[in-house]
């Protein structure tokens, strides 16, 4: 296994100029990662400030204890207790057996600029990964994607669920998730590794309560001997320490709501578009009532808190009682909960996605509001995984892993069949001019005939062309299919590395590298030789 950066672009503008620097920073956020001195500068600033660390290690020790945690884990938490301590973040839903690649782009992110920061700083500084159990969005977690011989296919989980509960709460129907996963991995091809893959997530399931403990489960098998430590959202217990935190957001509910407009502003100012849909009159916390998550809107002239319906309705005075008394009813929504995991934790940086970075770019002020400043945002590492078969195939068909994954393979695909199919074309397209200026002849005639028979003439003409594109079409497919072998090397690249035409990241899940290359897979590429620097990663099997 070996890494090779690449300079490709970021799928939008904002991460970009970012990446590049050419944006002006300081409009969007609080510290410049292109800054030498950035983390140094980070450390001073966090020193200043006070974190409730003994409840944070209190509550880390209870919850990553509950299911197959690392010792390293438990070490790292407690290092928290160190004033001088810090963490480096980040954060995804807990998708079934881990989701697309990018949560373990994210967390394998996360561990490496930990160690980094820590050797550079000489202060503990600990991996931290936010599940986001408090999402409701089941949807969003219950699939993963399965290559079949028909193509893509989408391969959801055979559990209805279309209440608006937290992910945490969702309870397993163990049996179909057992059958699921086996399908899954049916996809995959049996290897040496492939029983002892299943075994281990067969007993994962029957420990599980709900699709957040089984998602732990797999991440402390993968990654508990880096130390990392796991917090979940949508967990209760974690409620009872963002309870002062709800209170202020309550009570500074329009600054937050005002400031977001005001940031958005700026952002339209440069051209940016923004991310974050906001009515007018949201309130930006949800409110749990029947297990189901109801997104609070503000009446500003009654100080009155609502669902959109009127499903719950809180004067200002009882839903900072709800946040001092039931803190458990109140969850963050996408602009509050990353200032909310700013408060709980002493953070280093933040690992982001491409997407996050573009929106955290518009809570520069609400972290203003909140009296904190936004951490360093450090873009997660970018990677594709390229296995040496496609890396052949690439050579074959005369390309670069780099114009492959730069947009150059579509094109090639594409001349490669315009020069197979041609010959076939070119005839097919003369006959069809040809017998088409005959018929005219003859349309010519039948209207002399019969004016009447227009439509029938037309109709006839139409049907004859369309027996020549039958023909064409009998002629290419059997050209291709003479031609399979070349044919398939572009399939498969695409497939591989930019399947459903988007980045394998969004599409892929890691255990068809698991069940291929075996558990030593997470480990070398953990130990890989990543640096922050905003190029691509090819890691190369």
């Amino acid at each position: 296994m070996e890494v090779l950066d690449l300079s490709l672009p970021a799928s939008n503008r904002l991460m970009n100029d970012y990446l590049s620097g050419r944006m002006d920073i300081e409009k969007f956020f609080d510290y410049d990662i292109h800054s030498p001195l950035v983390y140094e500068v980070r450390k001073k600033d966090l020193i200043k400030r006070y974190f409730e660390r003994e409840k944070l290690v209190e509550h880390l020790l209870a919850f990553n204890k509950r299911l197959n945690y690392h010792p390293n884990t438990i070490d790292n938490i407690n290092k928290l207790t160190n004033p001088n301590s810090m963490v480096i973040i980040g954060g995804q839903q807990a998708g079934v057996m881990t989701g697309p690649l990018y949560t373990i782009h994210k967390i394998v992110s996360i561990i490496k600029l930990a160690k980094e920061q820590e050797g550079t700083l000489n202060v503990p500084v600990i991996p931290v990964f936010w599940i986001a159990g408090e999402d409701h969005d089941f949807a969003e977690i219950n699939h993963l994607y399965v290559n079949l011989k028909n193509g893509i296919r989408k391969r959801a989980v055979p559990q209805y669920h279309n209440r608006k509960t937290m992910v945490s709460s969702i309870e397993i129907e163990q049996n179909g998730l057992l059958e699921w996963i086996e399908d899954i991995f049916e996809t995959y091809g049996e290897t040496n590794y492939t029983n002892g893959l299943l075994d281990r997530l067969t007993g994962y399931v029957n420990k599980s309560k709900t699709y957040v403990d089984f998602f732990i489960q797999i991440i402390n098998e993968l990654f508990g001997e880096s130390g990392l430590v796991l917090v979940d959202s949508g967990s209760k217990e974690i409620r009872k320490l963002q309870s002062q935190y709800l209170r202020k957001m309550v009570e500074k509910n329009r600054e937050i709501h005002d400031s977001l407009l005001l940031q958005q502003e700026v952002l339209s100012s440069y051209q940016y578009p923004k991310t974050i849909d906001m009515n007018e009159s949201s309130a930006n916390l949800f409110y749990t009532q029947n297990d189901e998550r109801i997104l609070l809107e503000y009446n500003v002239a009654h100080d009155i808190f609502s669902g959109k319906n009127n499903e719950c309705i809180l004067c200002g005075d009882e839903l900072l009682e709800v946040a001092e008394n039931q803190p458990e009813l109140l969850s963050n929504n996408v602009v509050t909960r990353p200032v909310m995991q700013e408060l709980l934790f002493p953070t280093l940086a933040f690992i982001s996605g491409p997407g996050e970075v573009s929106y955290w770019a518009e809570l520069k002020q609400v972290f203003s509001v909140m009296d904190i400043e936004m951490p360093p945002v450090v873009p997660r590492l970018m990677m594709t995984i390229v296995e040496r078969a496609i890396e052949s195939n690439i050579e074959d068909i005369g390309l670069t892993i780099e114009g492959a994954l730069a947009g150059e393979l579509e094109k090639a695909k594409k001349t490669w069949l315009d020069k197979q199919t041609s010959d076939v074309d070119r005839v097919i397209n003369e006959a069809k001019k040809e017998v088409e200026q005959i018929h005219k002849k003859v349309r010519n005639v039948g209207l002399e005939v019969d004016s009447g028979l227009a439509e029938l003439l037309l109709k006839n003409a139409q049907n004859i062309q369309a027996q020549f594109d039958f023909l064409k079409n009998t002629f290419n497919r059997s050209i291709l299919k003479r031609n399979e072998i070349e044919l398939n090397r572009f399939n498969r690249i695409e497939t591989s590395l930019l399947p459903l035409g988007s980045p394998q990241e969004r599409v892929w899940n890691v255990y068809y590298y698991l069940n291929k290359y075996g558990d030593e897979f997470i480990k070398d590429l953990v130990e890989l030789p990543f640096e922050f620097n905003g190029k691509h990663k090819v890691i190369k099997l």
